[in-house]
């Protein structure tokens, strides 16, 4: 059956270093069947699979053939569907039931002691429950505590925005220069995803050189696989790690979305603060660059909806080398978006901060002044939007511009103050119109400054269709500079 595809690690002879390898079929991997109601059956098997696999002998597949005594849910009545006969007969392979007679056979235990043993269980279970019963119903001024980090690790309170000095530099190099920098700040820090290792450096050579610095145990790829990346992170960040994981194109995070929702987002409020997830999430996005259907998707509205989970979609090289350090250092996961399309553009290019700078989460930018109408946006769409600006300045229309960065947590303040001040409110973003994010900041900007505004709030945003491939049709769904202009000549006639 050819539909296997199992990971194992395997040692690369030349290099001396741990890689993965994909093998096909059942290739290098050992599978077993035992009946999972019998004890003594499933402890041999799983010392057999366990010293196979730890002597190098490949991974282990264990299928376990277990019954189902009860029905599925207190709203199920299994007797709908299963016969009395097929339930009687499971009954009498109860695990519990057979273990207990292996042990009375054997002479370990006598009827007495396991009935013993029986009523002490069933006291403890009554005791359980007759206390969880009488505790007091939870405060309803508890239910927002704990959906992210009591306190922030880079606090904004007290930061300064100042120039920077250092070497003009593009942003997947500012990007690559980060992960460095945190690596050598954080020894529980891992690096792995998709071809992530090695010269290589990922598709678009973020980690290059990684690999060769800081050596493959901490890292190195992973296998084609999103849910895995992800939810072995989840398991090493629980543990004490620092992962900061790459899903190569933000089109292929879906298989993830269970352990990033489910799971990553909410371990620490279902635990009331017990347990902390502080997994990175690093994704390129976004279009304009013909990558078609499958290479140009912006995720960051889905994503918006996981409470837990913080987002974050820098413009610059300087904001993304400074956002992804706070990232590395923050106690909340954090999905960080990186628009591919800026990679390596001169105009996301900016003098890169030194290692000690850290942009706090929440501090949004006013990137040009103005006075008559107030243009939201972030990412890729904060160039668009700035050029725009500078043509309407030609026919007298002074623009404000505001960067977002952060969508979580979002600097309401900076955005309400500007909204204020021109009284006019342009929000752009690349991602579909329909629910895309646009709509809640229209949102609130209309609940907090609707008696300052002297016109509809408008939107400018991608059309409603996957991304073409062909240029021309991607140049119609995808937003344009010549969109935005329009939009502000629409706003400046009110």
């Amino acid at each position: 059956n050819n539909r296997w595809s199992i990971s194992v690690p395997v040692k690369d002879q030349v290099a001396g270093a741990s890689v993965y390898e994909m093998t096909a079929g059942y290739r290098g991997l050992n599978r077993y069947r035992v009946d999972g109601t019998n004890f003594l059956d499933c402890y041999k098997v799983a010392l057999e699979a366990v010293e196979g696999t730890r002597s190098g002998k490949g991974a282990a597949l264990i299928e376990a053939d277990v019954v189902r005594l009860l029905p599925h849910s207190s709203s199920d009545d299994h007797s709908k569907y299963r016969s009395k006969e097929e339930i009687e007969a499971d009954r009498r392979r109860d695990p519990i039931l057979s273990f207990e007679r292996f042990l009375i056979e054997e002479g370990v235990l006598t009827e007495t002691e396991t009935e013993r043993i029986r009523e002490e269980i069933v006291k403890r279970v009554d005791e359980a429950a007759e206390w969880s019963e009488n505790e007091p119903l939870p405060d309803p001024s508890t239910s927002m505590l704990y959906v992210y980090a009591p306190e922030s690790r880079v606090p904004k309170e007290g930061f300064v925005e100042h120039a920077y000095s250092g070497k003009k530099t593009v942003m997947v190099d500012a990007i690559n220069h980060a992960l460095a920098e945190e690596m050598e700040h954080n020894p529980k820090m891992l690096i792995y995803g998709q071809d992530v290792a090695g010269n290589k450096g990922g598709v678009f050579t973020a980690t290059k050189g990684l690999t060769a610095r800081f050596g493959p145990e901490r890292v190195f790829n992973s296998p084609l696989a999103e849910a895995s990346i992800v939810g072995t992170a989840v398991g090493l960040a629980l543990r004490g790690h620092k992962p900061v994981v790459e899903i190569q194109f933000g089109d292929y995070i879906w298989p993830a979305m269970m352990q990033l929702k489910n799971e990553l987002a909410m371990y620490r409020y279902r635990s009331n603060n017990l347990w902390s997830c502080p997994v990175v999430v690093r994704v390129a996005v976004g279009g304009y660059i013909h990558g078609g259907h499958y290479h140009s998707q912006n995720i960051e509205s889905i994503f918006l909806h996981c409470p837990g989970l913080r987002i974050v979609y820098p413009s610059n090289a300087a904001d993304a080398k400074g956002l992804l350090k706070t990232a590395c250092r923050e106690d909340d996961p954090v999905l960080f978006l990186e628009h591919k399309g800026m990679y390596r553009q001169s105009f996301a290019a900016a003098p890169e901060p030194d290692a000690d700078y850290l942009l706090p989460f929440g501090l949004a930018r006013v990137v040009r002044e103005g006075e008559d109408i107030t243009i939201i946006t972030y990412g890729m769409m904060v160039q668009r939007s700035l050029e725009a600006a500078r043509e309407l300045e030609d026919q007298g229309v002074s623009v404000e511009v505001v960067d977002l960065r952060t969508l979580n947590p979002l600097d309401e303040e900076t955005m309400l103050n500007s909204a204020r001040k021109t009284g006019k409110v342009l929000i752009v973003h690349e991602d579909t119109r329909t629910t895309g994010f646009g709509g809640h900041l229209a949102a609130i900007i209309m609940e907090n400054t609707f008696q300052y505004l002297d016109g509809p709030i408008k939107l400018v945003a991608s059309k409603d269709a996957p991304i073409p491939y062909s240029p021309p049709l991607e140049k119609a769904v995808l937003v344009q500079e010549s969109d935005i202009k329009k939009a502000l000549e629409e706003l400046a006639g009110y």
